[in-house]
């Protein structure tokens, strides 16, 4: 149990707070048990005095015999009880001498007599004489003054005081006043009794209270608490929906714009990781393929090259066959101009790749290009019978180098021509977004449609230069497109084989 109250605040604060709210209730209900009856006995007395003064004033206005009146009166409002007597000790009026048994069950009988009212009298001459405020004269006149205070110990009733007045007549009356204390003593056991029922209230409503207020005042830690923990497990999903304008509703609101912050740097830091690990990645397969790259290069330069210096060793040893030094200076010639046109597209495209390569960028009309492409292919196409289809927009314009993107529809034109057979037709669609070529009678093996595009690879693998290039026109011609924000492909279609590029 212990464990549980260290670990929930929310237990704590209702047990401090229940335990705080019956402390306080009972020192309450304490302090008003004691000075509840000390207040009503103050009270009662007081206003016994002021009808008693008034009460004296009334009986100076009377005769000695006319006065059981207005006494019963007093007694009536007032619960009091009285014994009044004259100068000469004779009873006027008693309400005092009665059996104490009527009132609480006590044993004790209050009675004033003669001799009683004498010893006030004389009490009262002597604080008077000592005092020098009266003068006794005939006829005893005396003022409505205080003489003696008389208590009585019987727990129910406290004497008040006995007043010398004299009525009308000049006749000296003594009245003494008793109050009782019945309806403080009442009060005080009333309490008594409802103590228990009070007692129950103040628990259930101390425990009730206590719960609510330690639920309310804890809700919103706790809440917070779970978007902490829910923070610190990377979930960023839990939100403080509280609108508050205090201390907790700013924490919350602090709690958010952290978990948006952790959000957006973990966010940030992950699309950082997996650009690195792309480029990782890329720098990799640049590095495998620049390696592919020259291994390739240097076998395709290595054979017109072998060939190039077994003609000439030929020619200046004049052995057999190549006495004949024009027929092979001519072959020697063409080997060279295909190393040539191998290293040209090799230097363009070392500097695409390592972005060196400065575009110069001009309004080129393709509609006009491929015209100018077919008829510089003229000759080959009649060789080999292909029928040309063009179904071309008009000055269709495009944002590019000139140069480069004549070097590409060359490439695609002069595979679409090497590789139709004889008599095949050869299809150009132009429109303002999409070029399309097809050349029909033909087809590519679907495994190779991949690696089409992949540098020096030939789908003819003889490598027979009758039947093939070096295997870069394509891989030249993506990274020419790719300059100018362009795509392309090469899918097999139902005539033939199609290659398709997209403008932007």
């Amino acid at each position: 149990m212990l464990t549980r109250i260290k670990s929930s605040l929310t237990l704590r604060i209702f047990l401090m707070t229940c335990g705080l709210m019956i402390a306080v209730c009972a020192a309450t209900y304490g302090a008003i048990a004691y000075l509840t009856p000390l207040t009503y006995t103050g009270i009662l007395e007081d206003e016994l005095n002021q009808k008693t003064a008034a009460l004296l004033t009334a009986l100076s206005e009377q005769e000695p015999s006319a006065c059981e009146e207005l006494l019963s009166a007093f007694c009536k409002e007032t619960g009091a009880y009285l014994h009044l007597s004259d100068e000469y000790g004779q009873t006027l009026y008693e309400t005092i001498s009665f059996e104490s048994d009527a009132r609480e069950g006590t044993a004790h009988r209050l009675a004033i007599t003669a001799q009683d009212s004498e010893m006030l009298e004389r009490d009262w001459v002597m604080q008077c004489t000592e005092a020098g405020d009266a003068t006794v004269t005939e006829g005893l006149v005396l003022d409505e003054n205080r003489i003696n205070q008389v208590t009585v110990t019987d727990g129910n009733l406290s004497a008040d005081v006995g007043r010398a007045f004299s009525f009308r007549d000049g006749t000296m009356g003594y009245l003494l006043v008793v109050g009782g204390e019945k309806a403080v003593n009442q009060a005080s056991e009333a309490m008594k009794k409802t103590l228990p029922f009070l007692a129950l209230l103040i628990l259930g409503v101390s425990l009730l209270t206590s719960f609510s207020y330690a639920r309310w005042i804890t809700c919103p830690i706790v809440d917070i608490s779970h978007i902490a923990a829910s923070i610190a497990a990377q979930d960023f999903s839990s939100r403080w929906s509280q609108h508050r304008t205090d201390e907790i509703g700013a924490l919350g609101d602090s709690l958010n714009t952290l978990s948006d912050n952790l959000s957006g740097a973990l966010t940030e830091l992950k699309a950082a990781n997996e650009r690195l690990r792309q480029d990782i990645d890329r720098e990799r397969e640049m590095e495998q393929q620049r390696s592919a790259f020259f291994s390739a290069a240097s076998h395709e330069l290595k054979t017109p090259v072998t060939i190039l210096k077994g003609q000439l060793s030929g020619m200046l040893a004049q052995i057999g066959v190549y006495r004949d030094r024009e027929k092979y200076l001519a072959r020697a010639l063409q080997v060279t101009g295909r190393m040539e046109s191998l290293i040209k597209e090799i230097l363009i495209i070392s500097r695409i790749e390592a972005g060196s390569f400065v575009l110069k960028t001009d309004v080129v009309n393709l509609s006009a290009l491929i015209e100018r492409q077919l008829e510089l292919d003229e000759e080959l196409l009649q060789q080999k019978e292909l029928h040309i289809e063009k179904r071309m927009a008009s000055d269709v314009v495009v944002r590019g180098n000139q140069d480069l993107l004549a070097n590409a529809l060359d490439n695609v034109l002069m595979n679409a021509i090497l590789y139709s057979p004889q008599g095949a037709s050869i299809r150009i669609t132009l429109d303002e977004h999409t070029l399309a070529i097809e050349n029909t009678g033909v087809s590519i093996p679907e495994d190779a449609l991949p690696r089409i595009f992949t540098p020096f690879y030939r789908v003819e693998q003889s490598r027979n230069r009758k039947s093939g290039g070096s295997g870069l026109g394509l891989y030249l011609v993506r990274l020419i497109l790719r300059l100018h924000n362009a795509s392309c492909e090469i899918e097999n279609s139902e005539n033939g084989v199609l290659f398709s590029a997209r403008f932007a």
